[in-house]
């Protein structure tokens, strides 16, 4: 009999390639806001709402193996407006509470939470090497994923196994940010911003989704595991190799000020960024197929 695995964020770019990947193996659900737009995005999985009652919700929970916390609002879109920073902040540490109280009151309880986190946990200083040992930053997203993670320790009280994957800039054809650093080198305005030197930790998102069923299947991992390439490079490294890759030009860099006038406060992501590295998965043996930046370029703007 399969395992069943729930999936909060299944409509998400990375929830729905991790339904699809894991399906073969487990049986998996999906837990969204609303069931009628859901199935615009993803469909053959049975989906559960939030709006169902208290005891619905606990027989869905006392029903299930493991729990996926895939959601959040995107930090990278629009300005962050005061308004913006309070969906950001609510979207993920509001959700994973609530998930979390829900498996701690279940008669049954799931073998394993898993919670998506966020390298920005380290903040964004470009001469810092951090790995999951390092102290967390008190800027604006340190404090964010602190409190996110924070939300879900309370599983460990009731037995339950927690991991908390602290997820880098996922590369993906399908969407993120690779689509549309990608796009000016289509029109020979390869661009790179602010310095260039500030570090741009990465991840194929085929390397994610395996890192999530190492995670799953491997039960001496807890705690928090950084999901980032081995291969640390700067912003300039990275989009001259998307350059190299399109055989485009990258020659147009967007200083700081220009940035911060553009994207306000949020331009921190573009013009800042420490190096960050995966010493847990490779100490707990998990391999990488994509160490490379140009290799995982290739593979996602080429193939």
């Amino acid at each position: 009999m399969k395992r069943k695995v729930l999936i909060v964020g299944i409509t998400g770019l990375i929830g729905k390639k991790l339904a699809n990947a894991l399906k073969e193996k487990f049986e998996v659900r999906g837990l969204v806001r609303n069931k009628e737009q859901a199935l615009k995005n993803i469909q053959g999985f049975e989906l559960y709402e939030w709006s169902m009652s208290e005891q619905q919700l606990l027989q869905m929970m006392e029903d299930t193996n493991v729990v996926i916390n895939l959601s959040g609002k995107s930090i990278a879109k629009g300005r962050w407006t005061k308004k913006a920073k309070e969906e950001i902040y609510n979207s993920r540490i509001l959700t994973t509470k609530k998930l979390a109280d829900l498996i701690c009151r279940s008669s049954k309880k799931p073998d394993l939470f898993i919670v998506a986190s966020a390298v920005g946990y380290y903040g964004l200083d470009i001469d810092k090497i951090s790995d999951e040992d390092s102290p967390p930053s008190n800027d604006f997203l340190g404090q964010v994923c602190v409190d996110w993670e924070k939300a879900s320790e309370s599983v460990d009280e009731v037995g339950v196994r927690r991991v908390n994957i602290r997820i880098s800039t996922v590369l993906s054809r399908d969407g993120g940010a690779l689509p549309l650093l990608a796009l000016p080198f289509k029109f020979f305005a390869g661009t790179y911003f602010g310095s260039g030197k500030q570090f741009l930790p990465w991840i194929h998102e085929k390397d994610l989704i395996n890192l999530f069923e190492f995670v799953i299947e491997n039960e001496n991992v807890r705690g928090p595991i950084n999901a980032v390439s081995p291969q640390s490079i700067t912003m300039k490294e990275f989009c001259k190799t998307i350059g190299k890759v399109l055989n485009k030009p990258c020659w147009i860099r967007i200083p700081e000020w220009k940035a911060k006038i553009l994207f306000g406060e949020m331009s921190e992501l573009l013009i800042k960024g420490g190096r960050v590295i995966p010493k847990k998965a490779q100490s707990l043996g998990f391999k990488f197929e994509f160490e490379n930046i140009e290799l995982a370029l290739r593979d996602l703007l080429k193939s």
